[in-house]
């Protein structure tokens, strides 16, 4: 069977063709670029019939979307667009359509993946049907979480907006980053903090800091002028080049780190505690070395419960793919 798979966020559409768990055919677009998620699939379609021929027709379809899920519908957070699956199968000529919020998509994904997959990021071994946090940082911060079924022998996904939960500072560091994205957004989430554009906050707000200001490089405050300053920061700290981007980078992880462990005590996440989207890859050296685990297991007298709880940086850059398409089998 010809599965279409969709992992659809604010900055990449991407699109791919799966004959079971092997990839037939794959597109990426700037999802900026796109008028909507039926043209970027018809987009899609016209580029496969020139590799694979005027024949091919999926016959089922699942979109991850970057955004809540009601009803077969979804309003894509971070674009203009409004996706409804019974319309997509009318569109597109696909008999069944199914929508996930894109962490729905990477926690089934999750379910599929193996070692070389993932990078342990410490705790003791996984319970093989513990419940299971998934969340990662990218244009958004996401959450889901996987629950084992035992009567259908398979994990379940419960989907979440937590990302867009309140941000709680835990040291003085995180109250004074507070205090000035309050000053400038009014309400502070978790997403306003751990996203591509929260590490550019971050790094304004250290910046703006006379004691931590003159150490900001000439070569750093020239390039975040022309280039994306999240880009910059990022680089700039995994090269070693600027005291200011490596500190907000090592922020950015602590804030990362305790919200990750707050969710592991949430659900009591024997099964793991997964971190996925954009950024986590880019930065394995900050999450492996940095403030991530101390952050995670500070948690008072809850601390030798958390301690056990085994946390995992995802590699697998299809893993909101591999979801949907677990989710396509399913219909």
């Amino acid at each position: 069977m010809l599965v279409l798979a969709g992992d659809i966020g604010g900055t990449n559409c991407r699109l791919a063709l799966f004959r079971g768990s092997e990839k037939a055919f794959e597109r990426r677009y700037a999802s900026q670029e796109l008028a909507s998620l039926e043209a970027g699939v018809e987009r899609f379609f016209d580029e496969a019939r020139k590799e694979l021929g005027p024949d091919f027709r999926p016959q089922r379809a699942c979109f991850g979307v970057a955004g809540p899920v009601e009803n077969a519908t979804s309003k894509v957070t971070n674009l203009p667009w409004f996706v409804d699956a019974r319309k997509l199968e009318q569109r597109l000529k696909i008999p069944r359509v199914a929508l996930l919020n894109d962490f729905q998509s990477a926690a089934l994904g999750v379910t599929v993946l193996g070692p070389a997959d993932m990078v342990p990021l410490g705790g003791q071994a996984r319970n093989p049907t513990g419940p299971c946090v998934v969340t990662g940082a990218g244009t958004g911060l996401g959450e889901a979480f996987l629950v084992w079924s035992p009567g259908e022998n398979r994990y379940q996904v419960i989907p979440s907006e937590g990302g867009h939960v309140d941000f709680t500072p835990r040291t003085a560091l995180e109250s004074g980053l507070f205090h000035y994205m309050s000053g400038r957004y009014g309400r502070v989430s978790f997403e306003r903090v751990l996203s591509g554009s929260g590490i550019a906050d971050i790094f304004d707000f250290l910046s703006s800091e006379p004691a931590l200001s003159p150490l900001v490089s000439e070569e750093t405050r020239a390039a975040v002028v022309t280039e994306d300053p999240a880009a910059v920061v990022t680089r700039q700290a995994m090269e070693g080049n600027d005291p200011i981007c490596v500190m907000a980078l090592n922020l950015f992880v602590s804030v990362l780190g305790g919200l990750a462990g707050n969710l592991a005590l949430t659900l009591l996440a024997t099964g793991g505690v997964y971190i996925a989207g954009g950024i986590a890859p880019r930065i394995v050296p900050f999450l492996q070395a940095g403030p991530f685990r101390g952050s995670f297991e500070a948690k008072g007298r809850m601390a030798p419960l958390v301690e056990k709880i085994p946390a995992f940086l995802v590699t697998n850059p299809d893993l909101g793919m591999l979801g949907s398409v677990v989710q396509a089998s399913r219909l």
